[in-house]
């Protein structure tokens, strides 16, 4: 008899599990028209750093695969800053130390235009440069705080 009590109090604290996160849902779909990341940071606190990283990874695939795909060599359909970011919050996440020169590079864009929007993602407190002390030539990149917050906010409130 108790075996049957315990699954019975487990299928309850299930149901309840699953009710709740049916009502978050259900809110995140009502005000997605009107919620926006800088009025209120809200991360889905269910998602781990592994899932965040996964839908991240996603919305650079889908990035790159649209640029490749639409784009005649004109850079119409680039996010060129927006996948640097993605790239930077990946390799955050990871704990990965990458560099200015590998983001400008995996960005599929001239090495100038990524080291001007990367200096203008550093003037707006995005992303920060820190000198590499083993070699002077060498600088890394990184999230701020700011931003990997931003960014984590929109991937849990993201379709994919």
């Amino acid at each position: 008899m108790d075996s049957v009590e315990a699954e019975v109090a487990k299928l309850r604290s299930t149901l309840q599990h699953v009710n709740e996160r049916l009502e978050k849902l259900d809110k995140r779909i009502a005000g997605s028209d009107e919620r926006s990341c800088e009025d209120e940071i809200v991360i889905d606190e269910d998602l781990t750093r592994l899932d965040l990283i996964d839908r991240a990874k996603k919305y650079l695939h889908w990035g790159r695969l649209k640029s490749r795909t639409l784009d005649a060599g004109n850079g119409l359909f680039t996010d060129s800053c927006w996948n640097m970011c993605l790239d930077i919050y990946i390799c955050g996440l990871k704990g990965e130390r990458v560099t200015v020169s590998a983001i400008a590079h995996s960005s599929g864009i001239p090495m100038t235009t990524a080291m001007r929007y990367i200096n203008v993602m550093v003037g707006q407190g995005l992303i920060e440069k820190t000198p590499n002390p083993a070699d002077n030539r060498m600088i890394f990149v990184s999230a701020s705080e700011d931003c990997m917050n931003k960014i984590a906010c929109l991937l849990s409130n993201s379709p994919l």
